[in-house]
């Protein structure tokens, strides 16, 4: 797979991993280390090179939302009693989602 020429900014565990599949399926595919601000990691962004895919704009929170009234406790309710399957990221990730529709 490509790499961009801020791969020396990348740690050890900065990396991303995929199976021989994906590479056959995206060969143009390039990795890009973005601006490390408050994390000791470096984000990383995967261009696969394909066009077709539709962006989805990344998650922010706002800090507002904790001043609204019953946020803290509507957080934990959806966390608390959302019922999920699978492995760990699929659990929070649909926990997230369904946070995501009280926006």
């Amino acid at each position: 797979m490509g790499k961009s020429s801020t791969e020396s900014n990348f740690q050890e565990t900065d990396r991303i991993l995929v199976c021989t599949d994906f590479e056959f399926k995206f060969p143009h595919t390039m990795v890009h280390a973005l601006n490390r601000e408050i994390s000791d990691h470096t984000p990383l962004l995967m261009n696969t090179g394909n066009s077709s895919v539709t962006y989805q704009p990344q998650f922010t929170f706002e800090l507002g939302w904790l001043l609204r009234e019953g946020f803290v406790e509507m957080v934990s309710d959806i966390w608390q009693n959302t019922l999920a399957e699978g492995t760990p990221l699929e659990r929070w990730q649909t926990k997230i989602r369904k946070l995501h529709q009280y926006q």
